[in-house]
């Protein structure tokens, strides 16, 4: 008789997603060129956000509507730290802006496609700390190449903007962009390909990894906030 799956643990998203708002509410608190405090804080929002979406997916299986929620915020992550990449770009290379303004584009019409049609997840499956989500395939096909390809336009836009930066600061800002997405797209990938059962585990496996990303993104903050520039006393 086949083993079923385990209970579900929220301690792991719980203690996550409250250091990651604890990151964010740091990042807007302080001293800084907000253009890119700002986005690093929607950054670990967003992240913290799913993973209370995720608590409430696994403490309500049957409502779908919490599943919906889960995607709706992960949706938001390839276009902003394409938007980070940007506002650190010296050069403001304009096919990274394009290119940041066709995934917000792209994002808002996936929220409108996932708000607008109430079967598009038909169940979730959680066990230990991950959620499966049972997906219609056309959405789950668009959605892959959507967030795939943006994580990839973040990745490289970072490699561009190192390649032009005379700024140290932002040079080190960038790197630590990089390596964060990479921190956490390629182990969830593994872990996907390598662990068998139905259901799509990839957003939940990406957004715990992302604590990868989300340290790199606070390292990004402490050292924009470290050079900051002394405003004189009024």
């Amino acid at each position: 008789m086949a083993a079923g799956p385990l209970a579900y643990s929220p301690i792991l998203a719980v203690v996550t997603g409250v250091l990651e708002i604890a990151a964010g509410v740091y990042a807007l608190a302080g001293p800084g060129r907000k253009t890119i405090l700002r986005p690093a804080a929607v950054i670990l929002f967003l992240l913290a956000g799913y993973q209370f979406s995720e608590v409430l997916v696994c403490a309500n299986p049957q409502v779908s509507a919490f599943s919906r929620l889960a995607y709706l915020i992960i949706t938001w992550l390839p276009p902003f730290g394409l938007r980070l990449a940007v506002v650190l770009d010296e050069r403001r290379t304009r096919v990274l802006r394009a290119a940041n303004a066709v995934y917000f584009a792209a994002a808002a019409a996936l929220c409108v496609w996932i708000l607008a049609d109430a079967g598009l997840i038909t169940r979730s499956v959680c066990d230990v700390v991950l959620a499966r989500y049972f997906v219609a395939s056309p959405f789950d096909v668009v959605y892959g190449v959507f967030y795939q390809s943006g994580l990839l336009w973040v990745v490289f836009g970072a490699g561009i903007g190192m390649a032009v930066a005379a700024d140290p600061v932002l040079r080190k800002h960038l790197a630590h962009l990089q390596l964060g997405v990479l921190g956490f797209m390629f182990p969830s990938v593994a872990v996907r390909l390598l662990v068998d059962g139905r259901g799509d585990m990839l957003p939940s496996v990406m957004c715990h990894f992302a604590l990868i990303l989300a340290a790199s993104i606070f390292v990004l903050v402490l050292r924009e906030r470290r050079t900051a520039p002394v405003m004189p006393p009024r």
